[in-house]
């Protein structure tokens, strides 16, 4: 998934490790943000793009502020999809629990 931003396209990926460094950096819990959290729902993707980038091995050092600068108010619905989106259990992939008839010794 991508989000282009002041013409600048950026890959999106929602990762534990993109929350925690959220959590980390703003004290505020992924799961307490709603679309009323207009100010940190922006701060959140430029988590999930620095992750994005590293997946896809590519350079990001944008700091969270200059990548704040790139976003228009009129980017906020785009923002809002995305984050929506990217965290919905279909975004990247899915995973299914599966049944096992195989115990831990190997037998059936």
């Amino acid at each position: 998934m991508n989000i282009t931003l002041d013409n600048q396209t950026f890959p999106v990926r929602a990762s534990m490790r993109a929350w925690r460094e959220f959590e980390d950096a703003t004290g505020h819990k992924v799961s307490k943000l709603d679309s009323d959290d207009v100010t940190r729902m922006p701060e959140l993707l430029y988590y999930f793009v620095r992750e994005g980038c590293k997946k896809q091995g590519m350079t990001f050092e944008m700091s969270c502020d200059d990548f704040l600068g790139l976003i228009t108010v009129a980017d906020l619905p785009d923002i809002m999809e995305v984050i929506g989106e990217s965290m919905n259990a279909g975004g990247e992939k899915k995973t299914k629990a599966t049944e096992t008839t195989s115990h831990l010794n190997g037998t059936k």
